[in-house]
């Protein structure tokens, strides 16, 4: 009696997992750009790594510095050990299948709007809404090593004076009111108007930071 008991409950939960499953697909294709197959696709992968459905901080930084066979390892660690934490939304110190598909929607899928903001949270710190010319910087150099993977320190490196001048640029078109700070509304609403501030100049031509 107490075995099939057992087997009974543990058909319940199961039910239970898929309904929750089928539940989370649904919302994630409401709220992502992801596909009902893409989803599935990504959810097989994300439990193949992580059988207990949490993605840790180190788990993801070496999946990501393993997704691009070029670059510096470091930077990409510490560029992965960034996005981790933006992914992480609720602070525990681990990601879940949400909140993993929340976060690649943005990155592979979301408007420039939405990466724009996601770049300038990252680097909101305080969460004032506002950031400096040097932390429009770190922005810019995020976006660009997003944009550009195959990039390592060294070309970084070269480019960081560009993209100095490019963040001086920026606030001199965008910092209205002159206060030396951007907030997060005069910051995408005018890349968004102004989308050629994302361009630089480098030696062989133009790059793109965002398109």
């Amino acid at each position: 009696m107490g075995k099939a008991v057992s087997v009974l409950r543990s058909g319940g939960k199961e039910r239970k997992t898929r309904r929750l499953f089928r539940r989370t697909v649904s919302q994630l294709e409401r709220i992502t750009n992801f596909s009902k197959t893409e989803i599935k696709q990504w959810h097989k992968l994300f439990l193949k790594d992580c059988p207990n459905g949490q993605l840790t901080e180190e788990h993801f930084v070496s999946f990501y510095v393993g997704s691009f066979q070029s670059g510096d390892s470091s930077r990409k660690a510490e560029l992965a050990t960034q996005i981790f934490r933006t992914f992480d939304r609720d602070g525990s110190g681990t990601i879940d299948f949400r909140e993993f598909m929340c976060g690649m929607n943005v990155l592979m899928r979301g408007s420039i709007s939405e990466r724009l903001k996601w770049a300038f949270y990252m680097y909101d710190r305080d969460g004032s809404g506002s950031i400096s010319t040097n932390e429009l910087l770190d922005v810019l150099k995020l976006m660009y090593e997003i944009r550009y993977p195959e990039y390592g320190l060294e070309e970084l490196e070269k480019t960081e004076p560009q993209l100095q001048m490019l963040a001086e640029r920026i606030f001199q078109e965008l910092d209205d009111d002159g206060n030396g700070v951007l907030q997060l509304k005069e910051f995408v609403e005018g890349i968004r108007m102004k989308p050629y501030l994302l361009s630089m100049d480098v030696e062989g031509g133009r790059l793109l930071i965002f398109e």
